[in-house]
Formats: C-alpha cells, structure tokens, sequence
C-alpha cells in the first residue's frame, strides 16, 4: 500500500501542477484578468513562436536521436491509426452529422502542449525530446486523417492533397522539429547568446500556453454535454491509452519510453479539433463539450494510469 501511496504521489507531482495551472487560467478569465484578446494573441504567439523555440532547442540540446527512437514512434503511430478505424465503429449509432467530431474527439489529443507538459514534469529534458519526436510523427497523421473525416462526412468540406500537404509543411511545430534534427545531423554549434534566448522564449511556453487553455475553458457546456460528448472523452481517455501501450509492449519499449506512450496517448482532446468542426461543417458544440470533459476527467486518468505503468514497469 504504501509503494503505491508512493507511485500515485509521484503521477500526480507530474499531472497535478498541470491541472492546477488550467484551472487558475480558468479563474483569472471568469475574474476579467485574463481577456478573450489577450489569450488570442497568446495562444498565437505560443504556437507561432514560443513552442517551435521550445521544441528546436529541447531537440537541439539533448541526447535523443531519430535513429534511436524509431521504436517508440513507429509504436505511437501504429497505435494511433489502429485509433480511428476503432472511433468510427464507436461511433456509428451517433447522427451522421454528428460522426466527424465524435470521431475526431475521440482520437486527436493535445499532444504540443498538455502532452509535452506531462513528459516534461515525469521525465526532464530527456523525456521532453522524446515526446517531440513523436508528438511530430502523430501529428502528421493528426492532420490527413482530421481532413478526410470532415471531407466524408460534410458537405462543406473539400478534400485536397495539395493543400493538406502544405498545411503539414508550414505547421511551425512540425518545422521546428525538422530543423532541429537537421542541425543536429550536421553538426550546427549555435552561439551561446542565441541559444540562451531560445532558452528565455522555451520557458514561457508551458506555462502561457496552459493559462490559455485553462481561460477557454467553458464549464458551462458541462450540463449540454450528450451522451455522444462523454462516450468520445471516455474513448479517448481509457481506449486510445489501452491500444497505445499493447502496440508499444509489443515493440518492446523500455519504461520511459512506454510512459511517454502513455502520458501523449492520455492527453485529453485537442482545442483544433473544435476548430476544424467549425470550419468544415462538423458538430462544434459536440468537439467543444468533449473537450471540456476530457481535460477535467484527464487529470484521474493519467494519473491513474501512470502510477499503475510505475507499480508494473518500474
């Protein structure tokens, strides 16, 4: 009992001071010290900016190297795509207007920054690395597979490789980590003032980002969710984490690497994926009460499932 007094302790130091910073950027908000504005330029400036920063030097300084880590992203993606097909059988008694978001809800989370966040708390800057490299590799999937559930399944959206190609390409996030990877392979020395400013726009990130989410956080959707809204948070909170770890036992992954699996497989719906409902036609009031589900019910989840992977993987 008190080992595992001692794991849960250490799964919520991990995502307990993520939690608590969400919900003061709730507070502030409802208090008015936090506007509507503000957290649109910072939500901007924090993916435009400060997280590509965070992301490039994190990759740039540390020891993880693609060559190594192949394993883990090629478990992380597998596991991921076995993700939809699954969603989608999940969610075939819902509306057909209503499957686009379900579905979407059900498998997208928010690996930039809650996911990065909790493998950085867990595991430092080594576990920061890790998580990048394959937050990168997801989200590329993320993307293709986003645009062609709203092409199936509205009638406002219209398909396009081109465009989706070039979206994957100027996702700053996405950039920022190829770079990093090419300066690494060819040896780049930067200066040291460059990189201690790289190090001041990196430490902004988590917090200001956190702040932000916390602040659009609409508590009020609670008493409209569906039964469709907490079938997807439960699917994305308790299945996706499940299927992610098999496919990684199977590969073999060493324990930090399977926690880092499990810490991006556990993070709670991405705020895009309301976004996109939005834009191509979806069920938004549906993507934004699975949202709010999922990032309140996450904190027990991976909390939860953390310690558990600690007792039998130590």
């Amino acid at each position: 009992m008190e080992n595992f007094l001692a794991t849960f302790s250490f799964a919520l130091s991990v995502t307990g001071p993520i939690f608590l910073t969400l919900l003061i950027g709730y507070v502030l908000a409802r208090a008015g010290l936090l506007s509507e504005s503000f957290v649109d330029d910072a939500s901007k400036l924090v993916f435009l900016v400060t997280l590509p920063a965070l992301l490039f030097f994190n990759i740039f300084s540390s020891d993880a190297h693609l060559g190594d880590e192949w394993p883990l992203l090629l478990a992380g993606l597998i596991g991921t795509i076995l993700t939809v097909p699954l969603a989608w059988l999940t969610a075939r008694p819902l509306e057909h207007g209503d499957r686009s978001a379900f579905i979407q809800g059900a498998f997208r989370g928010n690996l930039g920054i809650i996911g990065l966040a909790w493998a950085a708390n867990a595991y430092g800057s080594a576990g920061l690395a890790q998580a990048a490299l394959l937050m990168a590799v997801i989200t590329i999937f993320y993307n293709v597979a986003a645009v062609a559930l709203f092409a199936v399944y509205s009638q406002k959206a219209k398909f396009s490789w081109g465009k989706l190609l070039k979206d994957i390409a100027r996702n700053p996030l996405i950039v920022a980590i190829v770079l990093a990877l090419v300066a690494k392979g060819v040896g780049l020395k930067l200066p040291q003032m460059v990189v201690q400013t790289g190090d001041y726009l990196a430490s902004v990130t988590l917090p200001l980002a956190l702040l932000c989410i916390g602040a659009s956080l609409d508590l009020s959707m609670l008493r409209r969710s569906s039964f469709g809204a907490f079938l997807a948070s439960g699917f994305k909170l308790l299945v996706v984490p499940l299927v992610l770890l098999v496919i990684g036992w199977l590969f073999r992954l060493d324990s930090q690497s399977m926690a880092i699996l499990f810490l991006l497989a556990a993070a709670p719906t991405a705020s895009a994926s309301f976004i996109m409902a939005r834009a191509l036609g979806g069920n938004s009031q549906l993507a934004a009460n699975i949202i709010a589900i999922s990032t309140l019910l996450s904190i027990v989840t991976a909390s939860a499932g953390l310690a558990l992977l600690k007792v039998y993987l130590p």
